[in-house]
């Protein structure tokens, strides 16, 4: 059960406490029935990107997050929706 959730939008960023960072630099919509896609940038010890779809989880320093969901936001700029795991 995740025991905390964040929504960001394209080109924005969330601080998770102790210089750990993640930034959402694009969000696809999935075309022909696949499954939307988000490029997230991690900054912990080191700077990671990852290419993640629903459900897929990912590294953030010590800590597990999952992208939850990809969901509308406003004025036509999508947002995904992270849950931390761990």
């Amino acid at each position: 059960m995740a025991n905390e959730e964040i929504g960001l939008r394209r080109g924005t960023q969330a601080h998770l406490g102790a210089g750990l960072k993640m930034a959402v630099f694009n969000i696809r919509e999935g075309l022909d029935g696949a499954p939307p896609e988000v490029v997230v940038a991690v900054k912990d010890e080191r700077e990671h990107k990852f290419k993640l779809h629903p459900g897929d989880v990912f590294p953030v320093g010590n800590q597990t997050w999952r992208l939850e969901r990809v969901v509308d936001g406003c004025e036509d700029m999508p947002g995904a929706v992270f849950a931390r795991i761990e």
